[in-house]
């Protein structure tokens, strides 16, 4: 039987070290490329994953399909990966420590099945601070399957929840955890006690920056009382009318200005978000106008509104 690295999934060998999962020596935990990242950081920039195999095997399989998505990165677009799994599937709210203190389970869990048209089973997860853990098992129990595919965006948490796991269990094996995309390269298949887990390859976020996902959100509010235009990382925005906005990502280094912006108009209504995918949104409270320099940025129902409440 084949062995595998359980840092990328690939199948270990000893004879090629030019080619991927090598290792001087075949009873090791890791490949040599493994193990560099693990010690040294070291990883490779040409290595990439194909998203729709990933799709395609999980559907293939049996059990259930766990998607994990921090709170910063629900958006149309990691929402339409987690809408291509056709196995029984489960949206994993992780990293909930990062969120506003007022900001309650079934507040969002509404908010998710309004605005994204969700129907399957949420749940929400804290390995940091050890809430959840153990509650896609329970789930598994509950309706008798013992085969889970860990699927999600890049830094989601789906390693370190996987290790915690481990851990609480007693098996004494650690796959890799890194911030770095693209570390697993293949499925990573898990025993704990009678539960096969599997842990698969991250999904990328186009412009997705891997840096703001590190601490509790601190919302930003600004008061405009004139064009003003916001510019943060490569993104600029114009809003032309008065009106108060709070920016939920960690960014520190936000500028304003008061000229406008060439981009895309949009209207916007009352109480809306200005998604960005992969840094987080901005809240608006009053209906407007605003100049876009970017086509990725998406606009959505906010969750602060009155039927959330």
């Amino acid at each position: 039987m084949n062995k595998r690295c359980i840092g990328c999934g690939l199948i270990l060998q000893d004879f090629n070290k030019n080619e991927k999962g090598y290792t001087p020596n075949i009873d090791k935990e890791y490949c040599m490329r493994c193990f560099r990242l693990k010690n040294y950081g070291e990883k490779n920039i040409d290595e990439t994953i194909n998203m729709e195999d990933i799709f395609n095997k999980v559907n293939k399989g049996k059990g259930v399909a766990f998607f994990f998505v921090d709170y910063l990165n629900i958006n149309n677009y990691t929402i339409n990966l987690f809408k291509k799994i056709n196995l029984k599937k489960v949206l994993v709210v992780s990293k909930i420590d990062i969120l506003r203190k007022d900001m309650k389970f079934n507040k969002i869990k509404k908010w998710l099945e309004d605005v994204y048209d969700i129907n399957d089973d949420i749940l929400f997860l804290s390995t940091k601070k050890g809430y959840g853990v153990n509650s896609i098992l329970n789930y598994l129990d509950n309706i008798n399957i013992n085969i889970a595919y860990i699927m999600g965006i890049t830094n989601a948490g789906k390693s370190t929840f996987i290790n915690k796991l481990l851990a609480l269990h007693n098996v004494n094996k650690e796959i890799l955890v890194s911030d770095k995309p693209n570390t697993t390269l293949d499925f990573i298949p898990i025993h704990i006690d009678n539960y096969k887990i599997y842990d698969t390859p991250g999904l990328l976020i186009p412009n997705m920056n891997l840096k703001l996902l590190k601490r509790e959100i601190k919302p930003i509010t600004f008061n405009l009382k004139k064009i003003t235009t916001l510019m943060f990382l490569d993104y600029k925005i114009t809003f032309l009318n008065p009106t108060s906005i709070t920016c939920y990502f960690n960014i520190s280094d936000i500028k304003r200005g008061y000229k406008k912006i060439v981009g895309e108009k949009m209207k916007v209504g009352s109480n809306i978000d200005v998604v960005i995918p992969g840094v987080g949104f901005i809240n608006v409270k009053e209906a407007g106008e605003l100049i876009i320099n970017n086509r990725n940025i998406e606009v959505r129902d906010s969750i602060s509104g009155e039927e959330y409440e």
